[in-house]
């Protein structure tokens, strides 16, 4: 099966082409989801603090920084992707804002800067792992959340999720997920 192009879908970037990992190792956002979740975020990504854990090529970081974000961190444990992602960042021509973090997650958590404070942490794991819920427990003692920040976990729709987050001490609360076919994303403010 042949990957499909993978563009930016609005913003300064609209429209521009990214390199996407051969095979099955990287299951990037779709465009659908990606476009779907910048009109949620309207109100709050500019000049926020976005940090995109499970990067793969970047293509939702990519979005942020489209869309006014003043800084993104990417956080991806395969070298060879993160490669990838190099590329995409130096192709939208955004090094000054991209932070490229190589390291496994859970563990990339000790790796991010004490002093951030994002304004919205993107969780995009493997859908068929446990990633999340053990990345989401690494930040629990970290205060890498702005006050008014936000968790945004994509992820299957049959992967049960919890009512509640903590990061750094603050509890973030659940709304109602979206749905995008086999794709679920749950917001927690």
């Amino acid at each position: 099966m042949k990957n499909q192009p993978l563009r930016i879908g609005g913003g300064a970037f609209n429209g521009r082409r990214l390199q996407s990992v051969p095979g099955r190792s990287v299951r990037p956002t779709s465009g659908r989801v990606r476009q779907a979740l910048f009109n949620m975020l309207r109100p709050v990504i500019r000049d926020a603090i976005f940090v995109d854990l499970f990067a793969g090529t970047g293509s939702v970081g990519l979005e942020a920084l489209s869309h006014g974000a003043r800084q993104v961190y990417f956080v991806e444990a395969d070298r060879r992707v993160a490669a990838t992602l190099q590329r995409n960042v130096e192709q939208c021509a955004v090094g000054d804002r991209a932070t490229i973090i190589v390291a496994p997650l859970p563990l990339a958590v000790q790796r991010l800067p004490a002093v951030l404070r994002a304004d919205v942490l993107f969780l995009d794991p493997p859908y068929d792992s446990e990633l999340a819920e053990q990345t989401l427990t690494a930040l629990e003692p970290r205060s890498l959340l702005a006050p008014d920040g936000m968790v945004i976990w994509q992820h299957a729709a049959w992967h049960p999720v919890p009512q509640e987050v903590r990061i750094g001490g603050q509890r973030c609360l659940g709304g109602k997920p979206r749905r995008y076919g086999d794709t679920q994303v749950s917001i927690f403010t």
